[in-house]
């Protein structure tokens, strides 16, 4: 289980987007008030920004609040698309770099809430058959959350519609599991420049992990397990998808 956040609008520090808040990024990991599962998110933290043409990651295994860099680093880096996300590992053993959201490839990123039930010892082999080679090569961690990603971003690649690749991994998983939580938070452009942001909530036999959005006039939308603050949020309904692109908000059934 996590905490994450995705921001799209006009260009701002990260320090203002994740951390200025009331209820921040690093109180979301060290006292989240929604956790369904867990108490902490001590296992590590990430963030990604749109810089020009590409995403640039700053990751850590350790806790959030731990990191010294954070503060200086959060307040010299601004974008306008953004993701963060705060850990708490579903097996603990599962810690390290490798297994620290944001997970990207090419012009996604990709952050996960969640998780799929029995995954290593069903799952994981179910879903890495419907991998290519090339993508298989692609996986450097032990988590259920980094395989979704690589199987998203190989439905991407064959259906080239995005809203319809998260809704085939989703039904993808749900097929091949016990029971899962799945909120995404997806930020990504086109090739023409063009940010968007996605985020779902998901879930099959088990309780969904809390998820809202706020709108800020025509500046910028944020999207968060959690409330920041105490401005004007709304519930995002279970089993949605959402499409930020702009000013325009689009929210669909699942």
């Amino acid at each position: 289980m996590c905490r994450h956040i995705g921001y799209i609008g006009k260009k701002k520090d990260l320090y203002s987007i994740l951390l200025k808040h009331k209820h921040s990024l690093i109180e979301l990991a060290y006292k989240p008030k929604l956790m369904n599962e867990a108490t902490l998110n001590a296992d590590g933290f990430g963030l990604a920004w749109r810089n020009k043409q590409s995403f640039k990651l700053y990751k850590n295994y350790l806790p959030i609040w731990n990191d010294l860099n954070l503060d200086s680093l959060s307040k010299s880096i601004s974008s306008n698309l953004v993701i963060a996300n705060v850990r708490s590992a579903t097996i603990s053993e599962n810690q390290g770099y490798f297994n620290t959201h944001p997970f990207n490839l090419r012009n996604l990123c990709f952050s996960h809430n969640g998780f799929i039930k029995n995954f290593n010892n069903t799952t994981r082999k179910k879903i890495l058959k419907y991998l290519k080679p090339k993508y298989i090569n692609l996986v450097k961690g032990q988590t259920d959350s980094e395989l979704i990603f690589i199987l998203l971003m190989q439905i991407i690649e064959n259906e080239k519609k995005i809203r319809k690749s998260i809704k085939n991994t989703i039904q993808i998983i749900k097929e091949n599991c016990d029971a899962c939580m799945l909120n995404f938070l997806i930020a990504t452009f086109d090739k023409n420049g063009k940010n968007t942001l996605y985020a779902t909530k998901f879930s099959a036999d088990l309780k969904t992990p809390s998820l809202f959005y706020s709108k800020h006039k025509n500046e910028y939308t944020l999207i968060s397990s959690e409330k920041l603050n105490d401005d004007k949020w709304h519930c995002i309904k279970n089993n949605s998808l959402i499409k930020v692109s702009g000013n325009k908000i689009e929210i669909e059934k699942i």
